[in-house]
């Protein structure tokens, strides 16, 4: 069964409008290569990449996005308690209400005056997050949001993740060690180390940007050809590391689209940095080759990017946002032995804490807020 693609649009305009409309929609909804003629793939793929300024530049502050046709939901922690919040959400991790709390310390690009603080406390708790069922799920999606890590944050384990199941759960479900067959998640996340080529190169936490990722056709770390029945999240990361900065807000967006048919790998992930495309496995997209679950780059060893089949069955779609901030023991453990080999690096041994501001799940590419 062919599954849709592509969203539909239509308005009415005329003149200038009508070109500048068509330009904006050219950049937040691109096509696949396929609806290219005369176009191969990798160029169309490389070509239909937007970067910059997104639908957010029609909201200066991001006043009003919430009511753009192609936005979901939007999340500025302006309004109610962190109760009221987690209710709006759907789902709430706050271990002894001591985990997530209010703060003043907002994103600069937005218009309001508040955050969101999540603090893991070792051997108290490992974190919490807000979780949210994305309804009534869809083809491709956007998320985008604003983080700061404290200025002494350490590693981490896992973060803010888009996901997809058939009739899921009010509540997150992991999946740790096993190879899913009819769900998908993937997170971007803060990795210790660059994984291109072994030894992996080391970075200083909080590390550096990649994709954590979970799908029906992922490898297994335990032999060369990705073969084995032990499955944790496969790794992408861009060839160029991108070192995620502390004590700094950072605009991060990152975007999944389904593939559009059970027979094609032509589903594909990307993220973005302050605007800046940081990031994209499509078909044809990057050239590279499997070592155990890792994907590397490399434009001499490898050939072009097959995809992703996230699904086969057309009721699996993108439906979940989990904004996690999950510190465990091990991570904590991370940053001990860190510290003990590098003293000019400042870590907390006890805490880890970030602040999120401004999140936005849309159907078309976001951008960074607009000053106006």
């Amino acid at each position: 069964m062919k599954m849709k693609s592509r969203l539909a649009r239509s308005v009415t305009v005329t003149g200038v409008g009508a070109v500048a409309l068509a330009l904006l929609n050219a950049r937040l909804f691109p096509p696949r290569p396929e609806d290219q003629p005369g176009a191969t793939a990798v160029a169309a793929v490389e070509d239909a990449v937007p970067q910059g300024a997104g639908l957010a530049t029609k909201y200066p502050g991001d006043a009003g996005i919430e009511r753009d046709p192609a936005v979901l939901f939007a999340e500025d922690f302006e309004a109610g308690t962190v109760e009221e919040i987690g209710k709006r959400w759907g789902d709430l991790s706050n271990k002894g209400g001591k985990v997530v709390a209010l703060s003043d310390d907002a994103a600069p690009a937005g218009s309001g005056k508040r955050s969101l603080q999540m603090t893991a406390t070792r051997g108290e708790n490992e974190g919490g997050h807000l979780f949210k069922v994305l309804e009534p799920g869809h083809d491709q999606l956007y998320c985008r949001f604003y983080v700061k890590f404290a200025p002494d944050h350490g590693f981490i384990h896992h973060f803010v993740k888009l996901q997809g199941a058939i009739d899921p759960p009010r509540y997150p479900v992991g999946g740790a060690g096993s190879r899913p067959t009819d769900s998908w998640t993937t997170g971007i996340e803060p990795a210790d180390a660059s994984r291109h080529k072994y030894p992996g190169t080391p970075f200083p936490p909080p590390g550096i940007w990649h994709f954590y990722t979970y799908w029906p056709e992922m490898r297994s770390w335990e032999n060369p050809d990705g073969t084995g029945t032990s499955f944790y999240g496969n790794n992408f990361e861009p060839k160029d590391p991108i070192v995620v900065p502390r004590d700094k807000w950072i605009c991060v967006e990152f975007m999944v689209r389904m593939n559009s048919d059970p027979d094609k790998t032509d589903g594909e992930q990307a993220f973005w940095i302050d605007g800046k495309l940081a990031g994209r496995f499509a078909p044809g997209s990057v050239v590279g080759y499997w070592m155990r679950d890792c994907y590397r780059l490399d434009d001499e060893k490898g050939k072009p990017f097959e995809g992703f089949r996230w699904r086969k069955d057309p009721r699996l779609t993108v439906n979940k946002l989990w904004l996690l901030h999950y510190v465990s023991e091990n991570a904590f453990k991370m940053n001990d032995d860190y510290a003990a080999k590098h003293a000019e690096v400042r870590i907390n041994a006890k805490t880890a804490t970030v602040w999120f501001d401004d999140i936005v799940v849309a159907r078309g590419y976001i951008g960074p807020v607009s000053r106006g």
